[in-house]
C-alpha cells in the first residue's frame, strides 16, 4: 500500500527566488496556511557586480527574518540537516509521520529530468510527499524542465532520488560553509498568531529599507551611464558577458512578476501601482529581447543596444514613482 501525504498540489503561480520556495509553498498550503507572510518578509534591491570586461546588473532578495524563523512565526517547524547520508528510510519515516520532505539534488542524476539527466549538473530541490514500497518509488512534485514554470506530480525510483541527493553533496556542498540540504516540515501544535494588516506591514518594511532600495537604483543609473559611454565608443560587448547578463535579466523579470503577484495577494494591485509595475516589467522584457537576440544570433550591432541606456533610465524613474505611490497608499 502506498503512503501519500494529501492534499498537496504543485505551485505554478509564480517562480519565487529559487526552486526551494516553489517546493516549500505546496507544503505551506498543505498545512492550510497562507504563503503571504513569507512573501512580505522579503524585499528586492538592484545590485551591480564587476564581471570580466564590465558590470552586470541584477537583483537580490533581502529578508526581515530568516526562513526558519519566518516559518515558525507562520506555525511550521523544520527539522533540517546539512547532509543526511542515505535518505530512503529517513524520508519514509518522515512521510509516515505526515511530514513532507524537501531535499536538494543534482539534476544530472535524475532520470525524470530528460533535459538534464547525464547532461548538466544543476542544483535543485524536490518535494517528496509519499512512497510505495511495492514499486520502490517516491511520490514527488518536480519541475518538468528548466525553461518553464511547470511543476507536476511524478514518481521516482527511491535509489535514483538518493543518488541525486548524494551527488548534490559531492558536486555543490563541499565548502566550509555547508548548506542545509534536507528538510522535514510539520505543523506546530500551537496555532500561529493571526496576522492582520499585511499591506501596512509590508509598507513599513519597504519604508524602513528605502535607503538600500534607492542605493540600488542609483547603481542601476550608473550602469546606464557606463553603457552609454561604451556604446558611444562603438565598443563590442562579449558574448559571454551578454549571456551572463541575460541570466540576470531573467531573474529581474521573475522578481517583478512576483512583486505583481504579491500586490494582488495584498489587494493593492489597483491603478496606478499595477500600471507602473507593468511598465517596469515591459521595459526589462524589451532589454532582455535585445540582449537575447545577440546571445542567440552571435551578431553584435551597436544600434540594437543603443536604446538600452534610455530604457534603464526609464526604469529608474518608474521605480521611484512606484515606491512613492506604494508608500502613500
Amino acid at each position: 500500500m502506498p503512503k501519500i501525504i494529501e492534499p498537496i498540489e504543485p505551485f505554478n503561480e509564480i517562480y519565487y527566488q529559487s526552486c526551494l520556495y516553489n517546493s516549500l509553498f505546496p507544503v505551506i498550503r498543505h498545512f492550510q496556511l497562507s504563503i503571504l507572510p513569507l512573501l512580505i518578509n522579503d524585499w528586492v534591491v538592484y545590485e551591480t557586480a564587476r564581471a570580466g570586461e564590465g558590470t552586470l546588473f541584477g537583483i537580490s532578495y533581502r529578508s526581515n527574518k530568516g526562513l526558519i524563523e519566518a516559518l515558525a512565526a507562520l506555525g511550521i517547524a523544520v527539522e533540517k540537516e546539512q547532509f543526511a547520508g542515505t535518505v530512503v528510510d529517513k524520508i519514509k519515516s518522515a512521510v509516515d509521520m505526515g511530514r513532507p520532505v524537501v531535499l536538494w539534488v543534482d539534476c544530472y542524476e535524475l532520470p525524470v529530468r530528460k533535459d538534464t539527466f547525464r547532461k548538466k549538473h544543476l542544483p535543485h530541490t524536490i518535494l517528496v510527499h509519499g512512497y510505495n514500497d511495492c514499486t520502490g518509488h517516491f511520490h514527488i512534485i518536480e519541475h518538468l524542465q528548466m525553461e518553464n514554470l511547470s511543476y507536476d506530480k511524478k514518481t521516482i525510483r527511491m535509489e535514483d532520488l538518493e543518488r541525486a541527493y548524494i551527488e548534490f553533496d559531492h558536486e555543490f556542498n563541499q565548502g566550509q560553509m555547508k548548506l542545509d540540504s534536507y528538510y522535514e516540515f510539520y505543523k506546530l501544535n500551537q496555532a500561529a498568531s493571526m496576522i492582520s494588516g499585511e499591506a501596512e506591514q509590508y509598507q513599513e518594511l519597504i519604508q524602513a529599507n528605502m535607503n538600500v532600495i534607492t542605493e540600488g537604483l542609483d547603481q542601476l543609473l550608473e550602469v546606464s551611464e557606463l553603457l552609454y559611454g561604451r556604446l558611444m565608443q562603438q565598443a563590442h560587448i562579449s558574448l559571454d558577458h551578454a549571456a551572463q547578463q541575460l541570466d540576470k535579466l531573467n531573474s529581474i523579470i521573475l522578481a517583478k512578476q512576483a512583486e505583481s503577484y504579491k500586490l494582488k495577494l495584498l489587494q493593492m494591485e489597483q491603478e496606478p501601482l499595477s500600471a507602473i509595475l507593468q511598465s517596469i516589467t515591459n521595459e526589462w522584457s524589451m532589454i532582455r529581447a535585445i540582449v537575447g537576440k545577440y546571445v542567440y544570433s552571435n551578431q553584435f550591432k551597436v544600434e540594437q543596444f543603443a536604446e538600452l541606456p534610455d530604457r534603464i533610465s526609464n526604469i529608474y524613474d518608474a521605480e521611484l514613482k512606484f515606491y512613492e505611490t506604494f508608500l502613500t497608499k
